[in-house]
């Protein structure tokens, strides 16, 4: 089973992409869209030897940005970042949001008739960065491959061994069990402007194995980036091991601490009940002194009587 989650959010502005990119005025007449990279040059392409043209950016007001007629007039808004060239390309030389919205070019023909009427949408888009790709085991039977891009209108796709995972806009999901849900976290409508990050994650049974491919792209850039999947076996099991370990060592450590506590509180113990006994603790001059006392009895003796001699002969 595939699970599939989508979040954008605001951020800030990002590398962009290099070249320049152009919007062809010379095609058929009607409606047509153009895309631009933000801060890259862009070019429009108008129609070459005509006496007089006019493109009108269309919105609140309409503003002449650039009139062809004997002399070339570029309205002062696009004067500081674009430039008016004779083979009949007019250039922007670092495309800006505020560039976006509808042109109008219109063709007069030599008695000032309008002969064409070219109309243009123009959306100026972030370009993708390269993508930022990780995995996760979850359990040795599933893990979660995450894949972020920063730019605008991003599309993923996600390739397992050139094999198609998932692809997002527009094209339907591989597998089809697979389910999707997208959230748009882009802020208040004064951050609308801002490139914005977009992630996608995929949900893959833990021992599959291979080069794991994340695809980005939008209409003005392309990036990819490819890690290689390694299995899952075993690797919860592993931390559990080490964090019972690390556990046990820390037991085994405030054990050691607690007996050598014991055993200085018992020597202590015993020198405390060791020490002489005194009279009085606070004044060492009355210490008590036990000493052996041999007490000597003396023999006296006496005369003999020299009367009791006589009568005794």
């Amino acid at each position: 089973m595939i699970s599939i989650y989508m979040i954008i959010t605001a951020l800030m502005p990002t590398a962009l992409a290099k070249g320049s990119l152009g919007c062809n005025f010379s095609g058929p007449t009607g409606a047509q869209k153009c895309s631009g990279a933000l801060g890259e040059p862009l070019i429009f392409h108008l129609p070459k030897n005509t006496e007089r043209l006019e493109l009108t950016k269309i919105g609140v007001s309409r503003v002449k940005i650039l009139t062809v007629h004997k002399a070339v007039k570029v309205h002062e808004t696009y004067i500081n970042h674009s430039a008016y060239f004779t083979n009949g390309t007019f250039k922007l030389h670092n495309a800006r949001k505020t560039d976006s919205g509808h042109y109008q070019l219109q063709i007069h023909g030599p008695d000032g008739k309008c002969m064409h009427v070219i109309n243009m949408h123009l959306e100026i888009q972030a370009p993708v960065t390269k993508p930022s790709v990780s995995q996760t085991c979850l359990s040795p039977e599933e893990m979660k491959i995450s894949c972020s891009s920063e730019g605008d209108e991003v599309e993923f796709i996600l390739t397992l061994d050139s094999h198609l995972l998932m692809q997002t806009r527009g094209h339907s999901q591989s597998p089809s069990s697979s389910t999707a849900d997208t959230r748009s976290l882009a802020g208040s409508t004064d951050k609308q402007h801002e490139p914005s990050v977009s992630n996608v994650a995929i949900s893959l049974h833990g021992q599959l194995t291979g080069n794991f491919m994340c695809n980005v792209r939008n209409n003005v850039s392309r990036e990819e980036t490819v890690i290689r999947l390694t299995s899952c076996k075993g690797s919860v099991f592993q931390g559990f091991i080490s964090h019972v370990t690390v556990t046990v060592a820390v037991i085994a450590s405030v054990a050691t601490l607690l007996l050598l506590l014991a055993l200085f509180l018992g020597i202590k113990y015993l020198n405390k009940k060791t020490r002489p006994m005194t009279a009085n603790e606070d004044n060492a001059e009355d210490e008590i002194v036990y000493s052996d006392v041999r007490v000597m009895k003396h023999t006296r003796k006496t005369r003999p009587d020299p009367h009791q001699n006589a009568m005794q002969n």
